[in-house]
């Protein structure tokens, strides 16, 4: 015969939810936009520019992603996870976008690119916000 089973507990492991560092608030969005203006001085550069016109517009390109990342991260936790994905979509998909148009991409294609790793980007963060939200114990 079959041996007796315990009970069975549906018991939900806890998540370990470690605080971040002050420093991340605004050191993620500063190496992200160091990142983003580095390779569009690259770019640019590869694509005939003098290195001072890559390099302001690298370096003004950076403080604009740089200074939307923050808002991003900053401003959002408590909007609806609906928007926060959408903001979060947009601004990978204009990023996107304007990379692709200064390699000498088409206004279509980079339009095109930009908008696929925009819903890409947004469907991720949706799935993200949805699945890793708080919840009340059961």
């Amino acid at each position: 015969m079959n041996a007796p089973t315990a009970p069975v507990s549906h018991h939900r492991p806890t998540r370990l939810h470690l605080p971040l560092h002050p420093s991340a608030s605004w050191g993620v969005p500063v190496v992200l936009a160091v990142l983003f203006g580095g390779w569009l001085m690259f770019v640019d550069h590869n694509q005939g520019s003098t290195i001072p016109a890559a390099a302001i517009l690298g370096v003004v390109s950076a403080v604009v992603l740089g200074v939307l990342c923050y808002a991003l991260g900053s401003k959002t936790p408590g909007m609806m996870p609906e928007i926060r994905a959408v903001l979060y979509g947009t601004v990978l998909g204009c990023a996107i976008g304007f990379l692709h148009s200064v390699s000498g991409g088409s206004v279509y294609r980079s339009s095109g690119i930009g908008l696929g790793a925009g819903i890409a980007m947004a469907l991720t963060s949706f799935y993200v916000f949805h699945v890793w939200k708080e919840r009340p114990p059961a």
